[in-house]
């Protein structure tokens, strides 16, 4: 049997249709890995490459092609992805969120040891310091604390000068939008990540010691694979998506 995460269709194995972001992506490979490895049978790469219009229109900063994702297909991958055309009764495909990080339940370390392993660029270590991650690109504008909302420059701000109150770190924002000047307030403290892809981003965010969080899957992503101290504001709530999210704070 063969288990292949399908992201989005068109698939042609060189590109795909538009899909989703990033962190939704992970939860068809995620689940995908977890039944390959619970049945000892064959995952097999997706296509990671998409072409999406929306982001051009909107003039984003990240066009959200995830070309510089992961590593390439080999030999035995390409010959995979060939089998399952053919041997489709033979094949569990596995697309969308359906239940989120609750399918993926003690499946942390597999899939966190795949994306190290076949992320294209090298994660950084942030050990020590606190990752504000700002989620704007197609998130909407409103009051509403549900996922894919985005929150006001204004309490990532206050959020960050309480936790600074108490603990003394280096910070790194992760933002797919400019930053403005109110950030220059910490002065010499703030740092941009250094990463590129969205895959080194997650690593590299999930690898601090704190995490001031977007409305986001990709922030849920980095508490999932280090049940980091996280701080996101009220009225979301996280167990909606998380069997554990005791280390997440409403603020």
């Amino acid at each position: 049997m063969y288990h292949y995460p399908l992201l989005s269709r068109p698939d042609f194995g060189f590109i795909r249709g538009p899909g989703p972001g990033f962190g939704n992506l992970l939860f068809p490979i995620g689940r995908a890995l977890r039944e390959s490895q619970i049945k000892n049978e064959v995952f097999v790469k997706p296509t990671i490459l998409n072409l999406k219009i929306g982001p051009f229109l909107r003039q984003e900063r990240d066009w959200r092609l995830y070309h510089n994702e992961l590593k390439g297909r080999n030999v035995e991958d390409w010959l995979n992805f060939f089998r399952i055309k053919f041997y489709r009764k033979k094949t569990q495909f596995y697309y969308g969120q359906r239940n989120y990080f609750y399918d993926l339940e003690k499946s942390m370390f597999l899939i966190k040891n795949w994306l190290f392993t076949n992320s294209l660029e090298k994660p950084i270590d942030h050990s020590g310091k606190i990752a504000v991650h700002i989620r704007r690109g197609d998130f909407l504008k409103s009051n509403e604390s549900a996922l894919s909302h985005q929150i006001p420059t204004k309490w990532y701000l206050d959020t960050l000068d309480r936790l600074l109150c108490k603990v003394d770190m280096d910070v790194v924002l992760f933002s797919d939008s400019d930053i403005d000047n109110d950030w220059s307030k910490f002065g010499s403290r703030i740092k941009l990540s250094q990463n590129i892809s969205a895959c080194s981003n997650v690593l590299s965010m999930s690898s601090a010691d704190f995490l001031i969080a977007s409305r986001s899957t990709f922030s849920l992503w980095s508490y999932f694979l280090s049940n980091q101290k996280t701080f996101i504001p009220c009225g979301f709530d996280p167990s909606i998506y998380l069997s554990d999210s005791r280390n997440i704070k409403n603020v």
